[in-house]
């Protein structure tokens, strides 16, 4: 299994993959990312995940979620790092 850690937008991968989780790290005023399945915010959503103030939130998928064309991750503000556990499909 891969992880690659950001605290900005970002395309994880741009071929297929199987997304296994998040952590999320929010600030003190907490915020969200939004997950798609593709190579940009035109890809089919996963979903908004939110991050409590001052804490690390883990959301995992079981199973994992297939993403056939990449993985996007749209950071919000107020959100220091998102860790996204993945491997290839």
């Amino acid at each position: 299994m891969a992880w690659t850690n950001i605290s900005a937008d970002a395309r994880i991968t741009s071929s297929a993959a199987l997304l296994h989780g998040l952590v999320i790290l929010a600030s003190t005023t907490g915020g969200d990312v939004t997950v798609y399945a593709g190579q940009d915010v035109g890809g089919r959503k996963i979903g908004r995940f939110e991050g409590v103030a001052d804490h690390s939130r883990p959301i995992n998928f079981r199973p994992p979620i297939k993403c056939d064309s990449g993985i996007y991750v749209d950071v919000g503000s107020s959100i220091t790092e998102v860790l996204i556990l993945w491997e290839p499909a």
